[in-house]
């Protein structure tokens, strides 16, 4: 039986053990007892140590596909401001009055929607990752539907690029349900096992 103590240096009485560990981890039997500051074992005043009051719940997949759309975002507006501007010999011959206000619509909205995605996921907050899929479904993916469809002289550039943009803004609404729920159920468990207690 292996043990194995974590110190604390200075402070609280110099070189006393704060936690302490015994039994063999590769067999799974491990137990931790903690150390006051006083050097009295607190393991009797808890039944079980606790490390986190909670599992994290945070979904690994949203928050890949935000991270990358941050790096597409101003990609996406810088290739289609420029693809506008060829189109229409410098905005000379533009004729789409919906197309600018389209454009800044998206240079507003994107910003929101990926912050709200991000504290939604990283802070565990449920309604702004609501707040987040909602702007996806009601802004974001219209307006890659106007992009695509929508606007006076579409090119093949246009289509191929609002067509990736769309799929990807639905798919992430579709991760961003899931880990809302997956969030849901663990804050729920927390909460009623906080009342057991």
């Amino acid at each position: 039986m292996a043990s194995m103590a974590m110190r604390q240096r200075g402070g609280y009485g110099g070189d006393k053990p704060v936690f302490s560990f015994t039994g063999d981890p590769r067999r799974g039997g491990v137990e931790m007892s903690s150390m006051a500051p006083d050097g009295a074992d607190t393991s009797a005043r808890q039944s079980a140590p606790r490390m986190a009051h909670r599992a994290v719940a945070s979904d690994v997949l949203l928050q890949m596909l935000l991270t990358f759309n941050v790096y597409f975002a101003p990609c996406f507006w810088v290739a289609t401001v420029v693809a506008t501007f060829v189109k229409t010999n410098g905005a000379k011959d533009d004729f789409d009055e919906i197309r600018p206000v389209m454009i800044g619509m998206y240079a507003l909205f994107e910003p929101a929607r990926l912050y709200a995605g991000y504290a939604g996921n990283l802070q565990e907050k449920v309604p702004m990752l609501i707040g987040f899929v909602a702007l996806s479904l009601c802004v974001a993916a219209p307006l890659h539907v106007y992009f695509y469809a929508g606007q006076m002289r579409a090119v093949a550039f246009d289509k191929a690029l609002n067509l990736f943009a769309v799929l990807y803004v639905i798919v992430q609404a579709l991760v961003a349900a899931v880990a809302c729920r997956k969030i849901l159920s663990v804050q729920s468990l927390s909460f009623f096992m906080s009342e057991l207690q």
